[in-house]
């Protein structure tokens, strides 16, 4: 079952009294766009072909390698992927619920999250969860993976998804990762039942992925930060499309010559982050009263996700290249913390050494 869209929040400063239905339901319809990009036409491509690769008789399969059985979407945190691979199965006929002959809805599709920490039983335990199917937490690992294959094709599975991948691999030893590999691999590898597997996730997803069990089976989609030199043309574009196109709403004109930079500098480059912080600024926006966006908009909403000190935002500072967006949490007493503990590391260290 794919996950539902997050719907955003009331924002700080605002109780829920204050703010009607009529603005709740224009905050929600914001999340309900999809703002593509040129990247989306490779997914599409890489999805439709992962589709067009299952044979129409099941006992077609051959053991033989197929670069379509395994997608892999691979990309920083806040890339965006999930929405986007959320937006193409949405998309995508043979990948939508359906009735059948026997009148039984039927969802194709099996999402679920990688556990962390992680290992192959536990991964096959949470597969199986997320089809409700009642499982021993301590059954055998070879049949959970046994138990979890036939469930799939008793529940007519064609396509599993799982999320954080990379949570499925960076916990584990080696023996652990060579299983996985394995059992991925069986996945798609099954004779009575053609099955699709699509693995989303941050780095290492990418390193796991480059292991023979699965480099001649899977095709990569990466999901990019921007660069410095499409950072402005790329940002200009989102804000055109979600707060002229989806909000209805406009820019304020005193927003800065570097704006755009700021905008793409707080949020590390990375496009689904760089959304989410125009849509919490129209969330404020809304609640206010106000049709213009402005930078005290874009203050708040980089204050609401980051918690920085007020002379560190980036969208006010004039230092805001030398800012952190990762590190805007930490005051004083954590920076301590961090020396102390490096220092009694080191301590340790050379305690061990002597």
């Amino acid at each position: 079952m794919m996950p539902a869209i997050e719907k955003p929040h009331v924002g700080a400063g605002f109780t829920t009294s204050q703010v009607s239905d009529a603005k709740r339901a224009r905050i929600a319809r914001l999340d309900k766009h999809y703002v593509g990009f040129s990247r989306d036409r490779l997914l599409r491509d890489t999805l439709r072909s992962m589709v067009d690769s299952i044979p129409p008789n099941d006992y077609d399969q051959l053991d033989i390698p197929d670069k379509r059985r395994i997608v892999a979407i691979c990309g920083e945190s806040g890339a965006g992927k999930t929405r986007a691979l959320i937006e193409h199965c949405h998309r995508i006929p043979e990948m939508r619920p359906y009735v059948d002959h026997d009148q039984v809805l039927v969802n194709p599709v099996l999402w679920f999250k990688a556990p962390s920490p992680s290992t192959p039983q536990r991964l096959a335990f949470a597969g199986l969860t997320a089809l409700g199917v009642p499982v021993r937490a301590n059954i055998a690992e070879n049949k959970i993976w046994q138990l979890f294959q036939t469930e799939l094709k008793r529940h007519r599975i064609r396509f599993v998804v799982i999320d954080e991948a990379q949570d499925a691999i960076e916990t584990a030893n080696r023996i652990e990762i060579v299983k996985i590999a394995n059992a991925f691999k069986n996945l798609v590898q099954m004779q009575d039942w053609s099955l699709r597997l699509v693995l989303v996730g941050v780095p290492p997803l990418a390193e796991f992925l480059e292991r023979k069990q699965l480099f001649n089976r899977r095709l990569v989609v990466p999901f990019e930060r921007i660069s410095a030199d499409a950072e402005v043309g790329t940002v200009v574009t989102i804000l055109e499309k979600v707060v002229v196109d989806h909000a209805g709403m406009t820019l304020a004109k005193d927003l800065g010559d570097d704006f755009e930079k700021r905008l793409a500098h707080a949020c590390d480059g990375q496009i689904g982050s760089i959304i989410q912080i125009v849509r919490k600024a129209l969330e404020f926006a809304i609640e206010g009263d106000e049709e213009q966006l402005t930078l005290t908009h874009f203050a708040n909403a980089y204050r609401s996700f980051s918690g920085c000190k007020d002379d560190e935002n980036i969208f006010e500072a004039d230092h805001w290249r030398d800012l952190d967006p990762f590190t805007a949490l930490r005051r004083d007493g954590d920076l301590n913390y961090i020396v102390a503990r490096s220092t009694a590391s080191k301590s340790r260290s050379a305690t061990r050494r002597a």
